[in-house]
């Protein structure tokens, strides 16, 4: 029987190196690791631009996403009064926009806003007459008329309805665009928006803690 087995020798310094290694406090190893991960930078973007998800208006009045993601558009919903109707126009609504959701299978968002209601033209006219009219009691109707006017402007809230149409081209968003007003003509019509418009619900949709904006732009 050998006194002196080199394996088993062997098998107690890897054991006894394991060991050690298992209880060092310090590894140099994982500070020069850690080192290189501060030293890394983040490059900054140099502009807004790069990460703007929307980068420009085309001509026709459609937005270009950043990336090359391709172009959107967005409409307003004509919204019913769902509890005014009855059974059989209802069962129509139902099968109307069933049938658009069974046809349409490219990207669409719905998006409902509250916008402020916009009393600006009827306060005009009120005022118009103020200026003309020299009777008291007519003067105190038409200013009780103008101050719920203006309360109706700065407490209440209209809910409007846009659809946002996407496509990989300005080509295919014209074609989509047509064939959806088409289709909810008769339940849901389409109401084509001005470029001011569809700048205001941007502004909102970016800055949800901003102070509501009306339909045309007026804070």
């Amino acid at each position: 029987m050998a006194l002196f087995d080199e394996k088993q020798m062997q098998k107690k310094v890897r054991r006894s190196k394991k060991e050690v290694a298992a209880t060092t406090l310090f590894d140099e190893s994982n500070i020069e690791n850690k080192k290189e991960i501060h030293r890394k930078k983040y490059k900054v973007k140099s502009s807004f631009i790069e990460i703007a998800p929307i980068i420009d208006i085309t001509a026709n009045g459609y937005f270009q996403l950043n990336h090359n993601e391709g172009y959107f558009e967005m409409v307003q919903l004509t919204s019913q009064d769902i509890y005014s109707l009855n059974e059989s126009d209802k069962d129509k609504n139902i099968y109307t926009l069933a049938y658009f959701f069974q046809w349409y299978l490219n990207d669409v968002k719905f998006l409902p806003l509250n916008f402020p209601v916009d009393t600006s033209t009827q306060q005009q006219h009120i005022r118009r007459k103020l200026d003309k009219t020299i009777k008291k009691e007519y003067r105190l109707l038409l200013e009780q008329k103008l101050k719920e006017l203006q309360f109706i402007e700065k407490e209440r809230t209209n809910r409007e309805y846009y659809l946002f149409i996407y496509a990989d081209d300005e080509y295919t968003l014209t074609s989509r665009i047509n064939h959806i007003e088409r289709l909810l003509s008769v339940v849901l019509p389409v109401i084509r928006l001005n470029e001011e418009k569809k700048i205001n619900i941007l502004y909102k949709l970016f800055n949800l803690n901003s102070k509501n904006k009306t339909s045309k732009g007026d804070v």
